[in-house]
């Protein structure tokens, strides 16, 4: 049910690819000009192996999703990509601000801003550090790229479980744009266009595009009465290209985001205790847009940065120059019990900056020998601070503790990727990359000593704690690891519309920090942890073009695993991060798209998944046998859009896409009833008029069509209770969309 329906307006581009792995409304567009029914998938290029090459000529099990798709179906989130995308699931703990990742259960939820994800997330070639500074907007996109399996080749060290890469569409010498207008319940509002072309002819292009969103919640504070969750998520990208010489050209990509929300929108905590009641007999039935809080809850989040693409083509071969600066800050407050009672409120912020250098050579991809090979700098500067606090003592002691730490990251890797093609039917691929970090950190903890005290200004700040404070943990400690990862790949080619490869890799994701500390005790250095893959899969292209099936087989043995333990110390939930566990993991994908009939398109993945931790233990404490957070044994998703042409021009186009994931679990130590998500299936529907020309179109939409309410998160907490966060329930909106 909802709240409210409160429609708004918004702005994007025309209604594209309703598949995966193609642009078929663009193409759809173009026949109509050109008289043909558009009765074929369109071959699509990516870069997964920095070149270019058609997404079925990768030996590696890839997904794309188009900019066009993203636009159509109102995404607004960078974690929505992987409703898409069968074995993935993201999560993020307020709004659109913290983005989590699971690739086949390989991913993190540790909140320290130190923490480093296995799945690595790219904008535009440059990999981002700061897993919190992963969530930018999805607005004029060529495509996202997500490759499955350790990557640590191409794409680096912390890349175990994979990479994803976010491609925004660069300028041209042709004038083009487009604009969105989006409204929708709940007050949804989004303003989205872009408009390029050239400044000097032939010599100097430049893009720019824009996007805002906004909306109220869904959740009321029962507590108060007022409404809790609103955001605004503000972006721009300016991007020029320039034709230097024949030889040479260069693309500057300047982005900023400003953001901000009024806290989780769907986090309630309830009792555990008897007849579900928390120690203090507070009790609630949690239920899908009710929260309870008493205390403030604000993030806001900026982030800049720049990069500069270089290409120079030095006779047969090309030379490729990346530099980039990112900065990104968030400053949070929030309701850490998510009550009504005064048990605890936190405080966080994070401050990173980083710069990262690759310089890349290749040779001809159509030498019977070519390779890639390159090298990559790369470092950081974080600055932490984490406050716990309970202000007053209606049900406990006022209490007070501070996390701060500054880490440094140095990084140095060297890397080469070779194919040698021994027949036109059998080729072999061999990559390596090795990698030296340097990791510093100087962390301070301190905690009260019998009962806070605070005076006036902000509570989290230590000099307006009036009581005594005493260090509980300390660390200063720098750590250097290097390693080698590396892959091989054999590939045959049975026939011209089918390849079979295997392939084994070995990834590792660097050492680091626990930074969720509470006493010297916990303080720890994490060792790397290390994955050896091996893959056996198939692409295929059959009926002239109409149908795409590819298929996989892997299998992972994964050890020195970085393990993030949540559990309730001394009443506070507190994540921490270890290491040591041993497990393995194995599984199949299958992902079919298809023009049955003209002017029908469908796209299907179904993802197979066994996780399990062969050797885990934490303490006293055994938990071998648990699985892999975020890994439900089967996962699927299936999509399908009708085009109807109108006798008087334009179209009607009828879409649908369905994502359905059996249970899973959010900690690797607590799988209790409590901390789980059981099965559920999400469904999206969408009617599209499509003006005569192709281009302009309006169409209606709805998420979450079934209204399913489940949960998408859960946190352990102290008193005897529990938190739980739900999805989204189901909305409706209108688009306006419109290219020129």
């Amino acid at each position: 049910m909802f709240k409210r329906t409160r429609l708004s307006i918004a702005v994007a581009v025309s209604l594209g690819s309703l598949c995966i792995n193609s642009s078929y409304a663009d193409e759809n567009l173009d026949s109509q000009a050109s008289g043909s029914n558009g009765s074929t998938l369109e071959k699509v290029t990516v870069t997964a192996q920095k070149r270019e090459e058609t997404v079925q000529e990768v030996p590696a099990p890839i997904s794309v999703l188009s900019g066009d798709k993203i636009r159509e179906a109102s995404l607004n989130s960078a974690n929505e990509i992987t409703r898409f995308i069968p074995n993935t699931s993201a999560g993020t703990t307020d709004g659109h601000g913290r983005p989590r990742w699971w690739i086949r259960g390989l991913g993190t939820g540790d909140q320290g801003a130190n923490t480093v994800s296995p799945v690595g997330i790219y904008m535009d070639d440059v990999y981002i550090s700061n897993i919190s500074a992963t969530g930018f907007p999805l607005f004029d996109l060529d495509r996202v790229e997500v490759l499955r399996g350790p990557q640590g080749t191409l794409w680096g060290k912390n890349t175990t479980g994979g990479a994803i890469n976010f491609i925004s569409k660069k300028p041209s010498f042709k004038e083009d744009g487009y604009y969105k207008l989006d409204a929708g319940t709940y007050a949804n509002r989004a303003v989205e266009g872009a408009v390029g072309g050239a400044l000097v002819d032939d010599k100097l292009a430049a893009r720019v595009a824009i996007r805002h969103q906004a909306n109220d919640g869904y959740s009321e504070n029962k507590a108060n009465d007022n409404d809790r969750g609103a955001l605004e998520d503000d972006a721009i990208r300016l991007q020029f290209l320039a034709v230097l010489s024949d030889d040479l050209e260069a693309n500057i990509n300047f982005h900023s985001r400003r953001y901000h929300d009024t806290g989780s929108s769907s986090s309630v905590n309830y009792g555990t205790g008897r007849n579900g009641n928390n120690q203090f007999g507070y009790h609630v039935d949690p239920k899908q847009g009710d929260v309870y809080y008493n205390a403030k809850n604000s993030a806001s989040i900026e982030q800049d940065g720049g990069n500069l693409n270089l290409i120079w083509q030095l006779g047969d071969l090309q030379l490729t120059s990346i530099t980039a600066l990112e900065s990104f800050k968030r400053d949070a407050l929030s309701d850490s019990d998510n009550t009504p009672l005064e048990l605890q409120r936190s405080y966080a912020y994070a401050n990173s900056r980083q710069f990262s250098q690759e310089l890349r050579l290749a040779s001809p991809s159509t030498d019977r020998l070519n390779w890639v090979a390159g090298l990559h700098y790369f470092n950081e500067d974080l600055d932490s601070k984490g406050a716990n606090g309970t202000l007053d003592n209606t049900y406990i002691n006022r209490s007070y503790n501070r996390v701060a730490y500054d880490q440094q990251t140095e990084s140095y890797a060297m890397f080469g990727s070779v194919t040698y093609n021994f027949t036109d039917d059998f080729s072999l691929t061999g990559g390596l990359r090795w990698t030296r970090e340097r990791k510093s950190i100087d962390l301070n903890r301190v905690a009260n000593v019998g009962q806070a005290s605070f005076g006036g200004g902000d509570w989290w700040k230590p000099e307006n704690v009036t009581s005594a404070l005493g260090v509980t943990a300390l660390q200063d400690e720098s750590n250097t690891w290097s390693d080698w990862t590396y892959d091989l790949t054999p590939q045959y080619k049975l026939s011209e519309n089918a390849r079979v490869y295997f392939r084994y890799s070995k990834g590792f994701r660097s050492g680091g920090y626990n930074a969720g500390v509470t006493t010297q005790s916990t303080v720890a250095t994490v060792d790397p942890e290390y994955l050896t893959a091996y893959e056996l899969g198939l692409k295929s292209e059959w009926f002239d073009g109409r149908l795409n099936a590819n298929a996989n087989l892997f299998y992972y043995d994964y050890k020195d695993i970085q393990l993030n333990i949540v559990s309730a110390v001394n009443n506070q939930t507190v994540s921490r991060l270890a290491n040591g566990a041993q497990g393995e993991a194995y599984g199949a994908e299958f992902e079919l798209e298809a023009i049955p009939l003209d002017n029908l398109h469908v796209n299907f993945g179904l993802g197979l998944l066994h996780t399990e931790f062969t050797d885990y233990t934490s303490g006293p404490n055994d938990y071998s046998g648990n699985k892999f957070v975020r890994a439900p044994n089967v996962s699927a998703v299936i999509g399908a859009d009708y085009r109807i042409p109108l006798n008087v021009g334009g179209a009607i186009v009828v879409g649908t896409d369905w994502d359905t994931r059996s249970r899973q679990y959010y900690f690797t130590n607590d799988q209790s009833q409590n901390m789980r998500s059981g099965g559920y299936t999400l469904g999206n529907a969408r009617l599209t008029y499509e003006l005569p020309g192709g281009k302009t179109e309006v169409t209606g939409y709805v998420h979450n069509l079934t209204d399913k309410e489940y949960r998408s998160h859960t946190l352990p907490g102290g008193f005897q209770s529990a938190g739980v966060m739900f999805g989204d329930p189901r909305t409706f909106g209108v688009s306006l969309t419109s290219r020129f």
